[in-house]
């Protein structure tokens, strides 16, 4: 991993991390978390939003399949 890559981690990280959110919350934490990973967005550039949105869907069907492990993985 280059040094950016690790800071854009690092960074995530801190995100979901953080206790506050801009959104209000859906009821779980790591959905809220993850979903704070969008308020990145509008000081990138359209190039780099890309990853922002496959970190942000990982976390995402992460939490999904810790509902509902039966499912995990699986789509249609």
């Amino acid at each position: 991993m280059n040094d950016q890559a690790a800071d854009e981690q690092a960074a995530d990280d801190q995100v979901l991390a953080t206790d506050g959110a801009s959104q209000p919350g859906t009821g779980d934490p790591r959905v809220d978390a993850a979903l704070r990973l969008l308020d990145r967005l509008p000081a990138l550039p359209v190039g780099e939003h890309a990853p922002v949105f496959e970190r942000v869907h990982a976390e995402l069907a992460e939490v999904l399949g810790d509902l509902d492990p039966e499912s995990a993985g699986t789509s249609g």
